[in-house]
This record gives structure tokens, C-alpha cells and sequence, in this order.
């Protein structure tokens, strides 16, 4: 399957870009990210024209970055504008590619499609990454599985029984079948939503510090924005009290939204980049750290290691080739599947046209 290009992808947090260079690929494109003089970050092809050296093993010098092999600099247009050998004389086809980058919700966005398509509304909404209500924890992973397998597994939360039941899981007892989970489905447009409800359980690992009851209701909404782009709306509230929205935080629901925004690497790689958010205690230093050591041990231990072994069973990216057994709760991600390849199809034959 074409890897869809008109999408949004994160390629770093906006906080850890400085004006040394970074090297990402994403969509099998290689890109180096760096900030100018002006604090603006700039998003370039990151070989160079000259003799295909990486840019990102370069440095910024002013308002432009510098190739390590001979010297060229390059600036935000990926025009060429110094030659040191010679005359000085630029070659015309002395260019780097450029890249659209736009900064939202903490994170930095790039676009790597039709740049008339380029509209920054559709980013999915996780601007609680820097809602200063909210402390935050990010961070990145890197996965060897398709990133739709990364789709499928957050968009379908009853395996969190199975391997996740000592950190963000419920144990099955609290929460596999009809008499213990509620579960919504619905879309809009292309977004997928796949909603659960938990009623009268107690906390998971990931709630224990911080909700103070025994027990409460616990919901899960999950919204997916093609290509890969996920919030989950995760809360715990008192028994009975209806569940909290993530913009009016109060004090009988306690609020852990989280982003994960899944980047196609290559056609078998991913990066993903995470921020899990809470609005209570968030002057509490150890609960940070605790949320962080659950969330790398939820990201790199379980889930991680589970996507890399279906990758190496499935020994392709086309799920439905290899006539999968869908169960009921597989809707989402079967939806999500279908709306990205049509979207890829789209893309397609506009390029075509």
C-alpha cells in the first residue's frame, strides 16, 4: 500500500528543536529540522544537491545550514546561497526540496503532499500537550511494525486485558465482555471514533496515584485523524458523575488525555510519539516520573514487542490479503483502514490526472 502523503504527521516536539539540526524520515523521505536566528522552524529534504550528504550532520550557521562535506549553505527556501570553492558560482540545480512545517499543540507538523491541501484545522486536536492546566510527559519510540498496525492496536483497547492489565489495563475480570464494557462506534467524515465506558472499577496502574476513590467509572474515547493521528480521551470519575471534558477539567473527574501520533518511518517502520497529560497534582515531580516509567513500559515493553512480532508473522502490510477473523470490537480499525486506503487511492489518481 502507497503511504498516504496529503496527511499531517508529527516530526518532534516543538520544545526539543533547537538550531542543531535534526534528522527524521518520515514516509520515506529523509528531512532535517532546525530553527533560524528567528526561532523559526524550518523543514528541508535533508540531502544535498552537491554530492548527497546528510544536512543533518551539518550545522546552522545564521539563517541558513551548512552541508559537512563542502560547505554549501542552504536557506529556508532551500535555495543555495554560498559556494565557498571556487568563483562562488551556484549551479541552477543547486536546490533542496522544502518541506511544509507548521507548529500546533506543542508539536511540530509536517506535510508532505499536495501543498494546496496543506489546511493546519485538520491536525488533530491535542492542544492539552501545552494547556498550562495540564503537566505533560512526551516522549518517542521507535517501532519495527507498519504504522497501521500501531491504528489497529490503539483503536481496538480489548487487548489492554491481556498485556496491559499491571499498567493501563483493567484486569478482564473489570473489563472483557458485553456485561462489563460499554462501547460506542461511530464516524465523521474520515475521523473514526471508538468509544469505551468501565462502570464501578477501581483504577488502573495509571490512575491509582491520582484518582483518590477505591473505585470509580472509567472512559476511554479514542478519535483517530488519517493517516495516524490519535487522541485518547481518557478519564476516571466518581461513581455516577458523567464523564469530564478535556477543556473544563474539575475536581470529581480526573482527566489523563493522551496524543499519540503514529508516523510512517518506511513501509515496515514507525515513529511514535506520545504526551500523556493529567490536570491533577501537576506540581506532583514523582507522579511524572511514575507516569513516565508506566507509559515507556505500556509503549516499549508490551505494546511495542507485540506490533514487531505480527509484523514478522503477517510479512506484509496488506492485513486484509492474509483474510484476517474480524471480531466486532475490530470495526474501528477495519473503518480506519478502509477510509486511509481510499484516501490513498484519491491521492492516487490526482497525481495521475
Amino acid at each position: 500500500m502507497t503511504l498516504l502523503l496529503d496527511s499531517w504527521y508529527c516530526a518532534g516536539w516543538s520544545d526539543e528543536l533547537t538550531d542543531t539540526p535534526q534528522r527524521i524520515k518520515i514516509a520515506n523521505q529523509d528531512l532535517v529540522l532546525f530553527r533560524d536566528t528567528s526561532g523559526a522552524a524550518i523543514a528541508l529534504s535533508n540531502r544535498c544537491p552537491h554530492r548527497f550528504a546528510s544536512l543533518a550532520e551539518g550545522k546552522v550557521v545564521g539563517d541558513t545550514i551548512e552541508c559537512p562535506y563542502h560547505g554549501l549553505r542552504f536557506d529556508r527556501t532551500g535555495a543555495c546561497v554560498l559556494n565557498p570553492h571556487g568563483r562562488g558560482v551556484i549551479p541552477p540545480n543547486a536546490k533542496v526540496d522544502t518541506t511544509i512545517l507548521v507548529e500546533k499543540h506543542g508539536a511540530l507538523w509536517v506535510w508532505l503532499g499536495n501543498p494546496e491541501l496543506a489546511d493546519p484545522s485538520t491536525i488533530v486536536n491535542v492542544s492539552f500537550v501545552n494547556d498550562p492546566r495540564y503537566v505533560a510527559v512526551k516522549g518517542v519510540i521507535h517501532v519495527k511494525g507498519n504504522y497501521q498496525l500501531l491504528n489497529d492496536n490503539l483503536l481496538d483497547l480489548t487487548h489492554a486485558a491481556y498485556i496491559h492489565p499491571t499498567t493501563v489495563g483493567l484486569s478482564r475480570d473489570d473489563s472483557v465482555g458485553p456485561d462489563q464494557m460499554d462501547y460506542d462506534f461511530k464516524t465523521e467524515g474520515n475521523i473514526v471514533h471508538s468509544n469505551y465506558g468501565f462502570y464501578d472499577v477501581p483504577p488502573t496502574a495509571q490512575f491509582k496515584r491520582f484518582f483518590k476513590k477505591e473505585r470509580g467509572d472509567l472512559y476511554v474515547h479514542v478519535t483517530w485523524v488519517p493517516a495516524s493521528s490519535i487522541l485518547l480521551d481518557l478519564s476516571m470519575s466518581e461513581l455516577g458523575v458523567p464523564k469530564g471534558e478535556i477543556d473544563e477539567p474539575h475536581d470529581r473527574v480526573c482527566m489523563i488525555p493522551a496524543a499519540h501520533l503514529i508516523v510512517p518511518e518506511t513501509d515496515e517502520t514507525s515513529h511514535y510519539f506520545y504526551a500523556m497529560c493529567r490536570h491533577v497534582d501537576i506540581e506532583d515531580a514523582e507522579g511524572c516520573a511514575e507516569t513516565r516509567a508506566l507509559g515507556l513500559k505500556t509503549f516499549s515493553q508490551e505494546d511495542a514487542p507485540m506490533v514487531e512480532r505480527v509484523q514478522e508473522l503477517m510479512a506484509t502490510d496488506d492485513l486484509f490479503a492474509l483474510r484476517p477473523a474480524i471480531l466486532e470490537t475490530d470495526i474501528a480499525g477495519v473503518q480506519a483502514r478502509r477510509i486511509l486506503a481510499r484516501l490513498v487511492a484519491q491521492q492516487s489518481e490526482s497525481k495521475a490526472a
